[in-house]
């Protein structure tokens, strides 16, 4: 019995141990933990978390946990209104005056960073939604008091697990100055302990106002809610850039949605789990740190005036529901992929495809270790794919022998199919280069694979397996 109660009073204070700071990786492609392991940014989109009641934030809480994201993207000041109570009647200001934070109100946040930190989550915290209240034609806060109120935040949250993102869907022209003495308020109240980025309109990237500014660690895509999304060519851009910052797509196509958001009717084309899977892959494959999923009826969800969970732009659905739609469950197996090999290795890589790597919902995107001892290839609709594995100068992929895998991005389950020794290269360069064409087990839409390849020296697990 008294073992039984030690192994329930160990897991309980590992669980309640604080969560390490992150920060930016060597490279400057990523992030890493203080003790500088890797940090995979699975980010998912509850806008309204700060007006749920408590039991929806463990509710919540424990369900993103559940399915292995780690960071939650949630707005202080939110977007439906400043005068607008949380579920206990508190607002975020007194009397709207951003001088005046409600220490009622920010209990309720305490709280929920609270119990995210206690299962693991960072929270990344938007101060003040931009698009209604930071913007050219009519702002609640001034240079003044934008450092006021990040300086009040950065104190208060700055032994906490959290990140920052500053905006909310707006471009920042003009007002660029606002943002950047809230950057500073924050920096000065948490003494630069945390991450902080921007939130921008879509389609657009922190990086086009942004990016020179010694405060922006990071940059944040909105990609937009399209199933024609090119994430990848942002990102692309972002990946290249000097100097060199981690880029995360923070909003794209939530599941659920109607596309282009259209006004929702029976018969509207909404944003499937494979579309959302696709994005998801395309973007790491790309080469970025992270990615944030969303679902139409849970980033909106209000506990005491949406029970239904109901989105402006698709069917209404309970909030469980909404919680627990497809590309939501399998997100965790694009984490589990990454994981499953050397993380800050990992360089994108088109070259690795011979032919068209097509674009939006037929894409093929691709990427490998900088040592070469593995690479990743997404085909998006099952479409077979030719991989440069030795071109006339350098080995593309290493090792004499290449292990290859399909990997499943709907079950998380890997097939080993094929042991393939290398011919050795020729005295010429023509037969030096070689190229294989490799047919995933199925295809069409929603038959998305990861071709996996790698040196089977390295005596890797199985992709998605634990290293």
């Amino acid at each position: 019995m008294k073992v039984i109660s030690l192994l329930v009073l160990t897991a309980s204070l590992a669980q309640a141990a604080p969560l390490p700071r992150l920060r930016v990786s060597q490279d400057g492609h990523f992030f890493v933990k203080e003790d500088g392991s890797p940090f995979f940014y699975l980010g998912d989109t509850s806008w309204s978390l700060f007006h749920l009641t408590r039991e929806d934030v463990d509710l919540y809480l424990k369900d993103r946990a559940a399915k292995k994201f780690t960071v939650i993207q949630a707005i202080v000041a939110h977007y439906g209104g400043l005068e607008k109570p949380n579920p206990y009647g508190q607002t975020v200001f007194v009397n709207n005056d951003p001088t005046r934070p409600n220490e009622a109100y920010f209990q309720h946040v305490d709280y929920a960073v609270n119990e995210a930190e206690s299962l693991g989550l960072y929270v990344a915290l938007v101060p003040i939604w931009s698009k209604e209240y930071v913007n050219q034609e009519n702002s609640v806060l001034d240079k003044a008091s934008a450092f006021s109120y990040g300086k009040f935040l950065g104190s208060r949250y700055r032994d906490k697990p959290v990140l920052w993102i500053l905006g909310g869907d707006w471009v920042p022209d003009g007002i660029e100055d606002i943002w950047r003495s809230m950057a500073a308020g924050v920096a000065e109240g948490d003494g630069g302990a945390h991450l902080k980025t921007y939130h921008p309109r879509g389609v657009r990237s922190s990086s086009m106002y942004f990016h020179q500014d010694a405060w922006l660690d990071f940059n944040m895509l909105q990609t937009g809610h399209s199933l024609f999304n090119r994430n990848y060519e942002l990102i692309a851009a972002d990946y290249a850039r000097v100097p060199t910052k981690p880029v995360v797509d923070g909003e794209s196509a939530y599941e659920g949605i109607a596309n282009n958001l259209a006004e929702y009717k029976p018969g509207v084309r909404l944003i499937q789990g494979e579309d959302v899977r696709r994005i998801a892959y395309c973007a790491i494959f790309a080469g970025a740190a992270g990615y944030t999923y969303g679902s139409n009826g849970a980033y909106s969800y209000l506990s005491n005036s949406n029970p239904r969970g109901a989105g402006a732009w698709g069917p209404a659905v309970t909030f469980r529901e909404a919680l627990d739609r497809p590309a939501g469950k399998q997100m965790q197996y694009l984490r589990d992929l990454i994981e499953s090999r050397p993380m800050l290795a990992r360089v994108p890589d088109q070259w690795l495809i011979v032919e068209d790597p097509m674009s939006t919902t037929e894409r093929i995107q691709a990427c490998r270790a900088s040592d070469r001892s593995y690479a990743f290839v997404y085909t998006a609709t099952g479409k077979s794919v030719k991989v440069r594995l030795r071109d006339t100068v350098i080995e593309t992929v290493a090792g004499k022998t290449i292990r290859a895998y399909w990997y499943d991005p709907r079950t998380g389950a890997a097939t080993r199919f094929e042991d393939f020794t290398k011919p050795a290269a020729g005295d010429n360069a023509r037969s030096q280069a070689l190229s294989r064409v490799y047919t995933p087990p199925s295809s069409g839409p929603g038959n998305d694979w990861v071709l996996v390849l790698e040196d089977a020296s390295r005596n890797f697990p199985a992709p998605g397996k634990v290293r």
